[in-house]
């Protein structure tokens, strides 16, 4: 076996900690792969190096620069192992081996090399929850009832008269139980029939899975994606799943995702596999929510660096065409601050499971590099690890094929099948899978405008390419500047040229606009404001912090940004985005002269102050002893109690007025009053209090200090979610600390102007902040396309609706 000894992440590292001044007693953890920007590649459509229409391993090779090019620096690449490929490699036949068309094992060698030799990681895609029928471990399981394999897979008898165990349905749709005739037992397959589950259950099988996983790592990778590890645990007994509908099938998550117990299988995994490596581990935690992540990616505890969430992702089944801005801002955000003292996200918009996010939430046709860009911005500036997929650094988008026979896609073929068989008409089940088909996601990368996008020479490929390649193509777009790809080159290069993006607390700003995700990043001495437009509308809005265009260090507008000053109003057009960062550190060096110059005036003034109330100590306490003095004997003990607890209240009184004498006397209306635009007043309440008050308000609101109830200015705290280090914010009711105020309001009104009849424009002025507590939203990723077969059909309603009017105005 050839072993890659230069691998960096084969050998524990020790850890490097740094304190944090927005959590005093927390040091960061400073870990390579929360640093990392990583790049997913789908290998069968990355790049054909040899012409047969199929993407391979070396043709991955040819493409690294691009890769380190753009800023990426960790490789998640999907599955490559021996395969028959039922489900695109996902139905594993042999762990320990490559699949022909991919390449040989010499090849995957020398691509772990050439990663390694650019500074970049790579991170392989591990299928622990089922293998392909075709593994040897299977057949040798169905071959016989008394095979020591037998138990390495799931059998069950079916019920009397011929019935299948359970009514439990497939992910992939239809039953979730095949029938095996030579054994006249039934094995449960979650996903495809030829993709039986595993039985985690049995400790021989986990000890061979922890095996092959240590393999690898051995060989020199630097990680794994461990797919659908969330459905590893079953329901003991696998019962059936209540039916009040009387379906043939029910849905079963419930009884095989996240299941109670899970935890001592993934400790064990971690402990036997990995535990004791600098690598980086990523769980497809499919139905795993916010406030139970930390379980599975705790510092301390945790049994992976990161995980996958899906429930911003399933916005777009719910939301075709329209994104819920609020929605997604309030699952980010639950997510950001659920692992905000312990623990990492791992940020994506798309991958090789969903569609184009141009397609689906932006507008392709209009808008495409803004939205491109504008969601490209708002994920990539958060707290975590940013995973992008190929493709969608040059805005790749959806594709529409004729023929069900042009999607090798299971799931899509199942639908398909299934739905026709119940008399849905061809055109409708092909216009959802156009707008949720995976294969959207998995046309050949476009490179250039030549024959086949540059991806292959062959004739015909696995999969067809979009006919758009010949103007969205990596080549063209590395010749223009404005691009989305040279866009995302500066994203990422903004990102890791601050630490605050990494590592910088994530607050929610604007949480009641509908158009306007905004957001801050802070550390001891730097501010970041994330400003997003994520609709095809002009968008007007305030704040309370005053920007400067010399503040402003990224926006995908083409044309400049007009010079501004402490600007408090703005208006954005479709999918603007601008990014500033307040610099308190520069702000104290430019004060540092003028802060001299005062200095001696001061502290005369002070001196002087300080003498006068020591005087007026000195008068009270001597009229206090005085009259003691002279009338002690008259003085009942009472008395004389009175009169020294008297001394004490005005001895401590004029030491009040001494020390507040020392500070600026600053008369402040509380609700008229803006903070300072520049200044970030560092004496105000610790920032680690402000970010347990908002990440109680966010996790549990109920969850409220008695102090906060007492306080008759909490309420407004409580209601915010944005709690800022600059000077107070008023205290009214109903105000968002990010949002204008009445007077602002009328400001903006007088500021506006009057738009051509046909400019969309939106001001939102509400008051009320939106509730961000934990919900129960979905958090399933679901592959059946029934849950978004009904927003499909509104989607099309609604183009309907829109072509035609169209029409008639032209």
């Amino acid at each position: 076996m050839c072993i890659n000894t230069e691998n960096p992440s084969a050998n524990p590292q020790p850890e490097l900690t740094n304190k944090s001044s927005f959590y005093p007693t927390t040091p960061i953890r400073r870990k390579w792969w929360k640093e990392s920007i990583a790049y997913q590649i789908y290998p069968r459509s990355f790049q054909d190096s040899n012409g047969d229409g199929v993407g391979d391993i070396f043709g991955m090779i040819q493409r690294l620069d691009h890769i380190k090019n753009l800023g990426a620096d960790l490789i998640w690449i999907c599955p490559i192992f021996k395969s028959p490929n039922d489900d695109n490699g996902y139905d594993i036949s042999d762990y320990q081996n490559i699949m022909d068309v991919f390449g040989t094992m010499a090849d995957v060698d020398e691509l772990i090399k050439q990663c390694h030799a650019r500074n970049m990681r790579i991170i392989f895609d591990l299928v622990l929850n089922h293998t392909s029928d075709q593994h040897p471990w299977f057949i040798e399981s169905r071959s016989s009832r008394s095979n020591p394999k037998r138990d390495w897979y799931i059998w069950k008898d079916g019920k009397p008269g011929g019935l299948r165990p359970n009514n439990w349905e497939s992910i992939f749709n239809g039953s979730a139980w095949e029938y095996d005739k030579e054994t006249d037992q039934y094995y449960l397959h979650l996903f495809s029939r030829k993709m039986p589950d595993v039985n985690w259950e049995c400790a021989e099988l986990r000890r061979e899975l922890y095996k092959i996983t240590r393999w690898w790592l051995e060989r020199g990778i630097d990680g794994f994606r461990i797919d659908a590890v969330s459905h590893i645990k079953k329901k003991p007994g696998l019962p059936d799943l209540p039916n009040p509908n009387e379906l043939e099938f029910v849905s079963s998550f419930d009884y095989h995702m996240n299941v109670e117990g899970i935890e001592e299988y993934l400790d064990e995994f971690k402990r036997e596999a990995y535990g004791d490596l600098d690598v980086v581990t990523v769980g497809e935690a499919n139905g795993v929510s916010a406030d139970q992540a930390v379980e599975w990616v705790d510092e301390e505890r945790g049994k992976f660096s990161m995980i996958f969430q899906f429930e911003s992702t399933n916005l777009w089944d719910k939301t075709l065409g329209v994104i819920d801005v609020l929605a997604f801002k309030r699952i980010m955000t639950r997510w950001e601050k659920s692992l905000e003292k312990s623990g990492w996200n791992a940020l994506f918009l798309e991958n090789h499971d969903k569609p184009r996010i141009v397609s689906t939430w932006g507008n392709d046709k209009e808008y495409l590099r803004d939205c491109a860009t504008a969601f490209a911005t708002v994920y990539m500036l958060m707290m975590g690890t940013p995973f992008i997929f190929q493709g969608q650094e040059i805005g790749m988008t959806n594709v529409r094929f004729p023929s069900i026979n042009d999607y090798p896609d299971v799931a899509a073929r199942n639908f398909y099948n299934l739905q026709l068989a119940k008399g849905v008409d061809h055109d409708e089940l092909m216009k959802i899978i156009h707008m949720t088909g995976r294969d959207n996601a998995r046309t050949p990368m476009q490179w250039d405008d030549s024959l086949n996008a540059g991806f292959s020479t062959a004739q015909q490929t696995w999969i067809g390419v979009n006919p758009n390649y010949v103007r969205i193509n990596v080549a063209q777009q590395e010749k223009d500047e404005t691009s989305v790809l040279n866009f995302y080159k500066r994203l990422i290069r903004l990102r890791k040229e601050h630490d605050l993006f990494t590592y910088g607390i994530y607050d929610l700003i604007l949480s009641n606009n509908k158009q306007i995700y905004g957001y801050t990043r802070t550390s001891d001495m730097k501010r970041a404001y994330i400003l997003t437009n994520l609709t095809g509308r002009v968008a007007q809005f305030g704040l309370y912090q005053g920007l400067s265009s010399s503040q402003l260090v990224l926006t995908n507008l083409i044309e400049p940004v007009p010079e501004h000053k402490d600007e408090k109003s703005f208006k954005f057009r479709p999918y603007e985005i601008r990014v500033y960062i307040i610099d308190h550190q520069k702000k104290e060096s430019h004060h540092c002269r003028k802060d001299e110059k005062t200095k001696h005036t001061t502290d005369q003034t002070e001196l002087k102050t300080t003498d006068e109330s020591l005087t007026k100590l000195k008068k009270v306490a001597s009229q206090k002893l005085e009259h003691v003095s002279y009338n002690p004997l008259h003085l009942t003990e009472q008395d004389q109690k009175d009169i020294i607890a008297t001394l004490a209240e005005a001895t401590t009184q004029a030491l009040s007025e001494a020390e507040t004498s020392k500070q600026p006397s600053i008369t402040i209306d509380q609700e008229k009053v803006m903070p300072d635009s520049s200044e970030i007043d560092l004496e105000n309440e610790s920032i680690n209090k402000k970010r347990q008050r908002q990440r109680s308000l966010v996790l549990n609101p109920e969850n409220v200090t008695p102090a906060m109830q007492n306080d008759p200015s909490s309420l407004n705290q409580q209601c915010q979610l944005f709690t800022c280090l600059t000077s107070p914010k008023p205290s009214a009711v109903g105000h968002h600390a990010d949002s204008s105020s009445d007077d602002d309001d009328d400001e903006n009104k007088k500021k506006t102007i009057t738009t051509a009849e046909n400019e969309e424009e939106s001001i939102d002025t509400s008051e009320n902040d939106v509730d961000y507590s934990v919900l129960n939203d979905e958090s399933i990723q679901d592959f059946s396309f029934t849950s978004a077969r009904e927003q499909t059909k509104k989607r099309m309603l609604h183009d309907e609706e829109e072509f035609a009017l169209k029409q008639g105005k032209e």
